[in-house]
């Protein structure tokens, strides 16, 4: 049985060569497709390492200024100021 029988898709005989061309120029593009879209995988895995650490950074610093409010929430200015404070609120919601 002869290949073409196989799989018409690819008939050997006449024009064959210019079939395997075409076919390794396939092969070829998809060659230069795949090496481009690893380059572009490795450049954006790269931007996503960078993207994480700032994002481990910045929720750091916010940590950080959230610990630095609870400790002046439960410090004894905070509490000693608080009638003031609520004293303010009060007076600037009767002056609206």
């Amino acid at each position: 049985m002869s290949t073409s029988a196989k799989n018409p898709e690819y008939p050997l005989g006449a024009g064959s060569e210019s079939g395997v061309r075409d076919l390794e120029e396939e092969i070829r593009q998809l060659r230069a497709t795949l090496h481009k879209m690893k380059h572009e995988l490795a450049e954006l895995s790269m931007r996503n390492e960078e993207l994480e650490k700032e994002l481990r950074r910045a929720n750091r610093v916010i940590s950080g200024a959230w610990e630095q409010i609870d400790v002046l929430r439960h410090s004894s200015s905070w509490r000693v100021t608080a009638p003031v404070r609520a004293f303010k609120t009060r007076v600037r919601g009767v002056l609206r």
